[in-house]
């Protein structure tokens, strides 16, 4: 099940799924939620717990494993990390 990450004025949405990993596929279930509300309510402080998310995602131990493309994640968190002030 694909998800698409977007934002504000972040026109471009970066579409990956991680397969089969219980807790992998909870975070990137409470990431689509997070940045569905960043994009009706941005905030510093909103774009801070995502790019926490993201980190956690990307040093998870079953990630290179699962990671359908994990680039795709190092290029939300610059972007996120972008976004904090």
């Amino acid at each position: 099940m694909p998800l698409t990450y977007s934002a504000g004025s972040h026109k471009d949405s970066i579409h990956c799924a991680i397969a089969y990993s219980s807790e992998l596929y909870q975070i990137e279930d409470w990431l689509s939620v997070l940045t569905k509300t960043y994009a009706q309510h941005p905030s510093n402080g909103l774009a801070k717990v995502i790019s926490y998310y993201l980190t956690r995602l990307i040093k998870h131990d079953d990630f290179t494993a699962f990671a359908s493309q994990p680039c795709h994640y190092f290029t939300m968190l610059k972007f996120w990390q972008q976004q904090i002030e």
